[in-house]
């Protein structure tokens, strides 16, 4: 008790110190000396050696509203995943200050229901609180699910049970454009992206991702660059202030980002906010916003303290909870003490711009319109459109599963792709008549079912298009061709060498299970039962490998190794209710 008695009354003096505290500008200034900062450098270089050894793309430390660090790619804006979900929670603290929103509102109130399967009557009892909380007891199928905690439907009541399910997430957005008649993205950029002064940040980086299959309610996905999210960080380091400005009010940061729901053991669970749970990071008031690849903007309000990471999940990065957390820890045994009063502050410097924007060209004729995604005739069906447009004397490409992206042209006929950094290569149909664009994954993919399809001459002419990309993506598929060409040895060889990269290996099993799922869907499950089965050896202890090799099994028919590969991920990861599940069936099947 005495602790929580000390702790609150540290919390409560910092706040009290915080009216009126620094903030950036236009621009971010950063500690000339970090030592002025209350950090010590040598530990502080030791943090940035770890960090340099993890895969992570960006991450940036903000102490009394300056830099004390920022690494990597600060200012590229990398997609936030279920960080948006934090987005959403400041939003319905905007409105609820204002009162604009009834937290106590049922979905049976607000006349929510849902197609293609309606809601139970026992399910429209939820109010907004629950679908904030994570505790609304619809376990509804939902757009835009990574994790998806689920329960048989009816079988939990409202607000009686935690359950992590993008249904609540996204009927949240639905809700907040009703009952406000505001769209989110220009909400969110009118109270905090220029409130906040963001640098990066702009509505077209939000989009809204259906999938009519599941839900009548789409995710709402944004982009944002490290140093924007840490300005969003830094209002709920200040108890919802902005220098003398306050954006939300004391009892919304508070009852937001209050702790409702344990779920695992460094997090529990507020209102779309992860609420630390640990001793050494709860002493400092630790909450996150949290993403696919843990994307995090961490907020500790005791020591008026900022951290973001962002890891590229365009190319199948993701940074480790552990190994996340373990370089927090380093930040924070880093400091030594309170910053100074008048610390000597620089402008934290810019990235160059990139030589593929400043050589950028006029865009082909006849670029712009629809194209088919999959914009290549590449064994694989169509999946949506691709639509390019030119706005205000610029290219821009609207991806279905992505959102929208400038693109540049360059002098080799090639598009390169704003934050996503990628390239996009001109492709050709079987008639060599212009049919889109695609970038080095899908032409690399388009490589891998040409030669099962044993047309050799079609994945020659799409591997010239890639082979010099230096794109992981390409050099696995190319690995795989060599390994499905019978050069195996070789294949694996080049394979177990991407994996001794200790940053490449954290994409390179995302990407051959991917290719493993191309060759499922393009029909070739003997082909695709090979992939999976490489991607055991070169990850035993990855419990998705197996998960994915049992499918493939099941889909071949042979339910005994399918059972014995289910049981090998339900051994590495208790938690993988799938293969409970599927065990489940074969046992009654049998």
């Amino acid at each position: 008790m005495r602790r929580i008695f000390m702790l609150f009354i540290a919390f409560c003096v910092t706040l009290a110190s915080l009216a009126g505290g620094r903030v950036p500008g236009e621009h971010w200034m950063r500690y000339a000396d970090v030592s002025q900062a209350g950090f010590n450098a040598a530990k502080l270089a030791k943090a940035k050696k770890t960090w340099e050894s993890i895969p992570s793309s960006a991450f940036i430390v903000v102490v009394d509203g300056a830099v004390v660090a920022a690494w990597g790619d600060v200012e590229r804006r990398f997609m936030c995943h279920s960080v948006r979900k934090s987005f959403m929670s400041a939003l319905y603290g905007i409105y609820w200050d204002q009162r604009k929103i009834d937290l106590n509102k049922t979905l049976a109130d607000l006349g929510i229901d849902d197609h293609p399967y309606p809601l139970l009557p026992s399910e429209r009892e939820a109010r907004i609180l629950d679908l904030l909380k994570a505790r609304s007891g619809v376990f509804h199928p939902a757009a835009y699910a990574g994790r998806t905690d689920s329960a048989p439907r009816g079988s939990k009541g409202p607000g009686r049970y935690f359950a992590y399910n993008n249904w609540d997430f996204n009927t949240l957005a639905f809700i907040l454009e009703q009952e406000t008649g505001d769209k989110v993205f220009e909400a969110f950029d009118h109270y905090f992206g220029q409130p906040l002064q963001m640098e990066d940040w702009r509505v077209s980086d939000g989009y809204y991702h259906l999938e009519a299959d599941k839900s009548r309610y789409p995710a709402y996905p944004f982009r944002m660059s490290a140093r924007d999210a840490a300005r969003f960080g830094l209002v709920f380091a200040r108890d919802g202030m902005w220098g003398n400005q306050r954006i939300l009010s004391h009892h919304w940061v508070r009852r937001s980002t209050a702790l409702y729901s344990d779920d695992r053991e460094v997090f529990g669970y507020g209102m779309l906010w992860w609420v630390a749970r640990q001793p050494e990071f709860e002493k400092y008031g630790l909450v996150t916003a949290l993403g696919v690849g843990n994307q995090a903007i961490a907020a500790l309000p005791v020591i008026d303290m900022v951290i973001v990471n962002r890891a590229n999940t365009y190319e199948g990065e993701g940074t480790p909870t552990a190994l996340m957390m373990g370089l927090i820890k380093e930040i924070l045994d880093a400091r030594t003490g309170e910053p100074v009063a008048e610390p000597e502050l620089v402008p934290l410097a810019p990235m160059p711009v990139d030589k593929r924007i400043a050589a950028a060209t006029e865009p082909a004729a006849g670029i712009v319109g629809e194209w088919p995604f999959p914009a290549t005739p590449l064994g694989m069906p169509a999946q949506g459109t691709l639509q390019l447009t030119v706005k205000d004397g610029a290219l821009w490409l609207d991806h279905p599963f992505r959102g929208v992206f400038q693109l540049y042209p360059q002098k080799d006929g090639t598009y390169f792709v704003e934050d996503g950094e990628t390239t996009l290569y001109p492709m050709m149909d079987e008639n060599r008549t212009f049919a889109g664009l695609a970038d080095a994954g899908e032409v690399a993919g388009g490589v891998l079912i040409a030669l099962v399809k044993n047309n050799q001459q079609r994945a020659n002419q799409l591997l010239n298009l890639v082979k010099d990309s230096g794109d992981i993506r390409v050099r696995i598929m190319m690995a795989l061709a060599d390994f499905f060409d019978g050069n195996r040895n070789e294949a694996e060889s080049a394979l177990a060498a991407l994996n001794a990269d200790r940053r490449s290996a954290y994409r390179l099993e995302g990407n051959i299970n991917a290719a493993g799922y191309q060759l499922m869907q393009a029909g070739s499950l003997d082909r695709a039962a090979e992939v999976f089965a490489l991607n055991t050896r070169l990850f035993p202890e990855a419990f998705n490998t197996w998960d994915s090799l049992a499918e493939v099994h099941m889909k071949l028919g042979d339910t005994e190794k399918a059972a014995n590969d289910y049981r090998k991920s339900l051994e590495l990861n208790p938690e993988n209710q799938n293969a409970v599940d599927m065990l489940k069936q074969i046992a009654e099947q049998q």
